[in-house]
C-alpha cells in the first residue's frame, strides 16, 4: 500500500551544506567587490535607507523623547544651581562693595590729611572675546574692539577678578591681547601685605605664574596677594594679579622659587574690560630760585 507521506531519498541530490555555504560566501564577496569597485548598489542602498527612515524615526522617538525630558530637567537643575551661586556672589559683592566704599572714603580723608595726590580713576571699555589661538603654547586672545573704538597698544585688560594681560596688537576692529601667563610675560607687582616690589613672569601655563629673582630672605609668604605696582607706567597700581601658592627657599637655587596662581580668569574667556591708559599729571618742575647778584658798590665821596 503506497504511503501518503513523502519520504526523503536515501541519497539526496544537489550540493551539501558546506558547498552551499561556500557558494553563498563567494556570491557575497563578489557583490562586495563589485559594489566597492563599480558602486552598483548605491541606488538600492538609497532606496532602502529612504524606505527604512520612518521606521528608524519611530524606533528612535522614545529615546529622543527621553533625552529631551532628561535634558530639560538637567538643564533646569543646572540653571537653579547657577542662579543660587550667582545670588551668593551678588551678596558677597554687595558686602564687599559696602566695605570698599567705606575704605575709599577713609582713604580719601587720609590722602587729604597727608596732602597726597588722589589716584586717577580707571576708565574701561567692555569687550568680547571673538577668537582663541590655535597654538596650544600661545597665551593670547582676540577681542572685538580695535583702533576704531580707541583701543591702543599697551592698555591693560582685566575681568571682575583681576588682571588678565595687555593689548599687544591693534587692528581697526579687533585687538590681540597677550595674557600674563604667556611665556616670559613680565608684570611689575608688589606684595599687598608689605609693599615689597617684585616681577611676575608667565611660564606658558594658564594656572601658574612665577616671581623671579627674589633673594632667599625676601619677606613673602604663602597666601600673599600680589597687585600691580604701577611703576612701569603700563598697569595702574592696585590691580590684583596673583596669589602665592608655594615657596622654595632651598640653597640649590640662586634665588627663591615662588609659584603663584593668577587671580584673573585667564582660563575663562568671554567678556573682558580694556582699561584706558590715563597718564598721571606730571607736577611742574620747580623753578630754581634766582641767585643773588653782586651787591653794587656805592661811590665813596671824597
Amino acid at each position: 500500500m503506497p504511503s501518503s507521506v513523502a519520504q526523503s531519498p536515501l541519497f539526496p541530490r544537489g550540493p551539501g551544506l558546506g558547498a552551499r555555504l561556500a557558494i553563498y560566501l563567494l556570491i557575497s564577496a563578489a557583490l562586495i567587490v563589485v559594489d566597492v569597485r563599480y558602486r552598483v548598489l548605491d541606488s538600492a542602498r538609497a532606496v532602502a535607507a529612504t524606505a527604512l527612515l520612518p521606521l528608524q524615526q519611530v524606533a528612535q522617538s522614545p529615546l529622543a523623547l527621553y533625552r529631551q525630558v532628561s535634558g530639560f530637567f538637567v538643564q533646569h537643575a543646572a540653571m537653579q544651581q547657577e542662579n543660587a551661586q550667582l545670588q551668593q556672589r551678588q551678596l558677597a559683592f554687595a558686602a564687599a562693595l559696602l566695605r570698599y566704599r567705606d575704605l575709599e572714603q577713609e582713604n580719601l580723608r587720609l590722602r587729604k590729611l597727608l596732602g597726597a595726590q588722589a589716584r586717577t580713576p580707571l576708565k574701561t571699555r567692555l569687550a568680547s572675546v571673538v577668537q582663541m589661538p590655535r597654538d596650544p603654547y600661545s597665551r593670547t586672545l582676540t577681542i572685538d574692539l580695535g583702533s576704531a573704538q580707541g583701543v591702543r597698544a599697551g592698555e591693560p585688560v582685566i575681568d571682575e577678578l583681576g588682571l588678565l594681560g595687555q593689548v599687544t596688537r591693534v587692528y581697526p576692529y579687533s585687538s590681540e591681547v597677550t595674557l600674563i601667563t604667556n611665556q616670559d610675560q613680565p608684570v611689575p607687582v608688589m606684595v599687598q601685605r608689605n609693599g615689597m616690589r617684585a616681577v611676575v613672569f608667565g611660564r606658558g601655563d594658564d594656572g601658574v605664574v612665577d616671581v623671579r629673582y627674589l633673594p632667599h630672605s625676601a619677606d613673602i609668604k604663602v597666601g600673599d596677594t600680589l597687585v600691580t605696582s604701577g611703576i612701569d607706567g603700563v598697569y595702574p597700581q592696585g590691580l590684583p594679579v596673583a596669589r602665592v601658592v608655594s615657596l622654595d627657599r632651598s640653597a640649590n637655587h640662586a634665588f627663591m622659587q615662588v609659584k603663584c596662581a593668577p587671580l584673573g580668569g585667564v582660563d575663562r574667556y568671554h567678556q573682558v574690560l580694556v582699561v584706558e591708559n590715563v597718564a598721571l599729571p606730571v607736577p611742574p618742575a620747580p623753578v630754581p630760585a634766582a641767585l643773588p647778584g653782586p651787591t653794587p658798590h656805592k661811590a665813596v665821596k671824597r
